[in-house]
């Protein structure tokens, strides 16, 4: 049975509300617009036989494409050489809350921030992500060496006293 509009999208806002969290670094203004906006051009596109399967990947998809045609920096304007290396005590990262999260991708310029999302916490393969970005893989990976800059200002932003760990 073909699923309407409502239906699709209304079972993906919620997820698709923390991308745009996590984009937007924790500005609910700009997640708002962003979610509005690649709703609205998901709904221009939307066909009601798409794969079930992949409604939830097609709507990462709107979302990203919708964030990365506003801003100003490109993958090809960031720095050679990203953050040094950190290494974390195992499971430091699952304990900090989503506040650390978006604070600290707010940090970040907004290429790799897309290219974390979508990888990192969506689990999307480096060629799918680097097909929605428009990149190569090479480029994906790249960027993807943020997430040591990403993980770093989490722990600094816990540690200075700016969030609690676990706070809710």
């Amino acid at each position: 049975m073909t699923r309407t509009f409502e239906e699709v999208a209304g079972g993906e806002l919620d997820a698709l509300y923390q991308g745009a969290l996590f984009l937007s670094g924790g500005n609910p203004d700009g997640a708002e617009r962003l979610l509005v906006e690649s709703i609205s051009l998901a709904f221009r596109d939307h066909t009601g036989d798409r794969d079930p399967e992949g409604v939830q990947k097609w709507l990462e998809a709107r979302l990203v494409r919708s964030f990365l045609r506003d801003v100003q920096d490109g993958p090809r304007d960031l720095p050679e050489e990203t953050a040094r290396r950190v290494t974390p005590d195992p499971g430091t990262f699952e304990a900090l809350g989503p506040d650390e999260l978006f604070s600290a991708a707010a940090t970040l310029p907004a290429w790799p921030r897309a290219a974390l999302w979508l990888v990192l916490l969506r689990r999307w393969s480096y060629a799918d992500a680097a097909s929605v970005m428009g990149l190569d893989e090479a480029s994906v990976e790249g960027l993807l060496g943020y997430r040591d800059a990403l993980l770093r200002e989490m722990l600094s932003s816990s540690r200075d006293g700016r969030m609690g760990w676990g706070a809710t």
